[in-house]
This record gives C-alpha cells, structure tokens and sequence, in this order.
C-alpha cells in the first residue's frame, strides 16, 4: 500500500460517518473488526502502532485449554476454552494446526501418576475430542534433557498457529479494505466527544504515517487497546467497573536442537507456575517469565534478571547447559489481566483469571475490552457483536461487503533460514507493512529466527538489510542505510548489552 492510496484512504474516512470505530490493533481489536465487517457493518480500526506490535506479538503461539488453569480450579473456564480452541481448529485449519504437548514431570511416580489424572480429567473437561493423553518413556527429546530429571513424560494435544501469532492477526485484517471497511496502523487517537443530539462521536485521529490529522465520526466505540485500554478510558472520562493488572512474560529463543520436535511443559522450580519448551522452526523458545509490571512500558522492558532467571530454570531440565551467548532472540509481552477495579495492587498474578470482560457504558454507546487471549478471541467478538447488533443495524448487508481477494504472496529467502519468508516488497505493497522493523519482526519471523534481530552475530547480514530498507525507503540508498543503522544501535541496546551482563 503506498502513501498515495493512505491520503485517500483518509479522504474517504472524512467523510464518513462509521458504524462502530474500533480502538487497537491486537487480537482482539483485529478479531472483532473482521466479525463487525463480516455483519456489514462500517468499521474503522485503528492501532498507534503496527498491528500486533504488542502483547499480540510475543504470546507461547498456542491455542490451548488452559491446563495450568486448573490449579486455580477455573474449571469452567478451562471448558470454555477447550470449546473455543476445538471450534478454531474446526473453523481456521489454514491457521491453526493441532499439535502434540509433552508433560515432563519430575521423578518420582506419586507425581508422574497425579500429573497423568490431571491431564486426563482436562482431556474430560474438553469433550475428549482431542488425542487421549498417554504415557512415554522412549521420545527423542530425552537425548537433551537431564536424565536425572526425566525418565518418563505425558502427551496430550492442543493446537498452535502458524507461521506466528503476529501473522495470525494480520490474517484477520487483510480480508476487508474495501472504502466502508478501514484498518489504519500507525493511527493514533487523540480524542474526542460524543454529541447527544446526533447521537455520534467525534474522534480526533492522528496519522503519523503522512503527519495527517482529522476528525471522524462514528456511531459506536470499542475500546479495545489491550494494556493501553485503562489509559484511553481515562482519555474519555469513563471509569469501568473492571482494570488491568499487567504481568510481564519474556522468552528466550536458542538454536533448535533437531530432535526437540514437540513442545515440552515442565513446571519451575517453586512449583507455582509452568514453563515451555516450543520449537519454532529453527528456533526453540522457553518461557515465559510471570512478574507483575506497574506500566506497559515498564512491562515491555527485558532486564537482565528476567534473562537469568530463564536460563538458570531452563539449564535444571538440560543435560548440556545453555547461556547467554547461546540466546538467538528475546521476546517480551504484557499480558493484560481483567480484575475488579478495587482489586488489591498487591497481587499474585499467577492467581489471576485469564477470563475476559466486556463492559457497555450506560450513558455513551462505548464498550470497553478486558482480559482475553488468542484462545477465546472468537467468542469475545461475537458476544461484542451481538451488543452492537442489538443497538444499531449494520448499514450494509452481510453478504453485500466485498472481501478483497488474497493472492498468494511473492517469496524470498534470507540468509542462513531454510523456510521461505514473503517478500519485503510484497509485504510493502500488499499487507500494510511501513517499516523494516515491521518486516523483520511481524510479517516475517526473521527478527526472531536469526540472531540479533535477524543482523547475524557479527553483523554478516547487514548488507541483506540494507537491501530489504531500501523497500521501506522508496529505494534511497541514504534513507535505507541511516534506517539499518538506527536499527542496529536499538538491538545493541536492547539484545547485546542485556546478554553482556547476565
């Protein structure tokens, strides 16, 4: 998409009046954007970022039931989202794919026997319509695990999407851009007002994009900001009954040893939470960490005792220990937490529902989003859906909204990955892609796949960056160089010098 087709892609949002305005660009925001389209409705999404630059970019990928749920005997919950879950592979098989999990439990029979009873209830609670649970002794994980630590494990099946769940957002988007139906990345809201006798919003957008702003009007707003939905509900003057409770959760990627061919689930060392193992084409990922973070930004800061502690949990189940200079990629998200809004700060987050909230104004046509994961994306949006449909009409019919057509993209290589990726052009022109960092890190995987954000160790692909900058930088060789090298001192800041002290 070029900056040409943005300036009228705001001509045409100016002048017109939306059926519902949806405020972030994650999951949720993007889920219920494709069901608002999908009824005929007229629809704006906008996101102050890229789409999925959040929490929506750095989840475990998995499309689960919840098993760790249980210990908080969320059971309906778990079964809820077990339904959700089996409805997805059902529905999105080009998305979602089942896959098998291994419980690694510690020595010991007692333990290995109750683990076994608890994954076999959860199988029970999720309808026994995936693979019944059983035991293993011989799998080739084992070869790298500390034998001291694992002589047996237990397989069940939950599902995960692929290629990313950055791309798993993006999936929802690209369907419907067709005048009446907009999503805008980089698009900020300001403010804004709602006039009783119109019964509409005015919302003040910014686009930093081509430095445009504007005002747009609409008759419904969802808030959908994830961790940010606190800050815009304080924008507007409302107050929710519910608030988030931010927990930070950061992974390492390493070199994927070749026999680690499922994840792994094993639980830390206080025996309070669990950790994962996940190969992820050349990469495996462990985490994540769990620690209460008291601002967004704050929570999306990887310090060094994050990385440690990783490292020290991960080397307890490994015959070979790993370190920092091991690392490939860190990832980092925030995961926002519904709870009552008097709800104590001093807080176990471990302990917290991972169920959602939905909550209308009573006096302004406004929802407010909170809590919500990939799993139970879907049932989010339709009972959303449902709130909007009971109070206005979708001003188009549901089968009269052209989707756009989705061709198979252009592909490339990169350097030292097997698997082909998209092409940097083709992502430019086709998926709303402005920036290299976009590329790297959310229309492809190479930013986590290869070390220090896809730059090599020694810096021996920088010169395949530069080429690729030169698509964001409308080929000015100047422009795509000054872009690598801002890149570079914001991985040395952010990957190099965070290794250099663990």
């Amino acid at each position: 998409m070029s900056i040409e087709n943005r300036h009228i892609q705001w001509s045409a949002l100016k002048q017109s009046v939306f059926d519902v305005v949806v405020i972030g660009g994650g999951i949720n925001g993007v889920c219920l954007y494709h069901h608002l389209c999908k009824q005929g409705f007229s629809v704006l999404l906008v996101d102050k970022g890229d789409f999925a630059g959040g929490t929506s970019q750095a989840s475990a990928m998995m499309i689960w039931g919840g098993l760790l749920y249980l210990r908080n005997w969320e059971l309906l919950n778990v079964r809820r989202l077990c339904t959700s879950r089996d409805r997805m592979l059902r529905e999105m098989s080009e998305w979602i794919k089942p896959r098998r999990f291994r419980y690694i439990p510690v020595h010991g029979r007692g333990r290995a026997a109750l683990m076994h009873a608890v994954i076999h209830f959860y199988w029970l609670l999720g309808g026994c319509r995936r693979l019944r649970p059983r035991r293993e002794s011989d799998f080739s994980e084992r070869a790298f695990l500390n034998p001291h630590r694992c002589d047996s494990s237990i397989t069940y099946e939950e599902a995960f999407v692929e290629p990313s769940d950055a791309r798993f957002v993006l999936n929802w988007l690209l369907p419907y851009q067709n005048g009446v139906q907009i999503a805008l990345n980089y698009c900020s809201l300001e403010g804004g007002a709602f006039d009783r006798t119109s019964r509409e919003w005015s919302l003040d957008l910014s686009d930093s994009l081509i430095d445009k702003h504007g005002c747009v009007r609409a008759r419904w707003v969802i808030n959908a900001a994830g961790v940010w939905t606190d800050g815009v509900n304080d924008q507007f003057g409302l107050v929710a009954p519910s608030r988030h409770v931010l927990s930070k959760g950061v992974f390492i990627a390493l070199k994927r040893d070749q026999r680690h061919q499922v994840p792994l689930l094993f639980h830390t060392l206080d025996n309070r939470d669990g950790m994962s193992l996940i190969p992820w084409g050349p990469v495996s990922l462990w985490g994540p960490t769990e620690t209460v973070a008291h601002t967004a930004e704050r929570g999306y800061t990887i310090q060094p005792e994050d990385v440690r502690t990783l490292l020290n949990e991960l080397n307890r189940h490994l015959a070979n220990p790993v370190g920092p200079e091991d690392i490939v990629s860190l990832r980092c998200g925030v995961r926002p937490l519904a709870v009552d809004r008097l709800h104590s700060d001093g807080c176990d987050s471990i302990r917290l529902s991972r169920r959602y909230r939905i909550h209308p104004e009573a006096h302004v046509p406004w929802i407010s989003v909170y809590g919500g994961k990939l799993t139970n994306c879907v049932p989010l949006a339709r009972e959303v859906v449902g709130l909007v449909k009971k109070a206005i009409s979708p001003r188009y019919g549901a089968t009269s909204m052209p989707k756009c057509d989705i061709p198979d993209p252009r592909w490339d290589s990169f350097p030292h990955l097997h698997e082909p990726i998209p092409s940097a052009r083709w992502c430019a022109d086709r998926e709303m892609c402005w920036t290299l960092e976009d590329y790297l890190r959310r229309r492809t995987n190479v930013s986590q796949w290869v070390a220090r954000g896809g730059l090599g160790r020694h810096d021996e692909n920088l010169p395949h960056i530069i080429r690729l900058a030169k698509c964001f930088a409308r080929d000015d060789d100047d422009v795509a160089r000054k872009t690598v090298m801002d890149y570079r001192r914001k991985i040395t800041d952010t990957f190099d010098r965070i290794l250099a002290i663990c």
